[in-house]
């Protein structure tokens, strides 16, 4: 009983081995033997027997491109170009487009909300500035020199004034 379920297993094993060759490969064609040949990439422009080609159901077909045979002796005649359309996005480049899309938004959204956050932080910090001018809070404001002058009087007001005009303008 346990040979038997051990040879089932091997053999289940060897099975399921096999079949990732054969489903990776994305081509089948027949060459000029007529032998059956897999491949993950495109046959040679000479092969006319495509069986299998990515995008397409099983069956054998043959390709457009392939120039059908001319008579002996007879000039081939010149085929007429078609106007080149642009040729329409593969999957992958419409997904890249939409990332590039998502991630320019997602960037202006931080930008917007760190702004944002930078401007909260600044109106609550010239908020706190303005009630300690008019607590009287000892302040002072830095002279060209590098001194720091302290503010008295006139100059308090003044820079009261100032507060408050920049709280009116940036915060509100």
């Amino acid at each position: 009983m346990i040979r038997s379920s051990v040879l089932s297993l091997s053999l289940l094993a060897a099975a399921l081995a096999a079949v990732p060759a054969a489903a990776s490969a994305q081509w089948q064609w027949r060459d000029a033997n007529g032998r059956m040949v897999y491949s993950d990439v495109p046959p040679p422009p000479s092969v006319t027997r495509i069986v299998r080609a990515p995008g397409q159901s099983a069956g054998e077909y043959r390709p457009t491109e392939a120039a059908p045979a001319s008579t002996e002796g007879a000039p081939a005649k010149p085929v007429a170009a078609k106007p080149a359309a642009a040729p329409a996005p593969t999957a992958e480049e419409a997904f890249q487009k939409r990332r590039a899309a998502q991630l320019k938004a997602a960037t202006e959204e931080a930008r917007k909300e760190r702004e944002a956050s930078e401007r909260a932080t600044h109106c609550a910090e010239l908020r706190n500035y303005a009630n300690g001018l008019q607590q009287g809070v000892r302040a002072g404001v830095m002279t060209a020199d590098g001194s720091v002058q302290h503010l008295v009087g006139e100059q308090r007001q003044a820079e009261i004034v100032k507060t408050n005009a920049s709280l009116e303008k940036d915060c509100n």
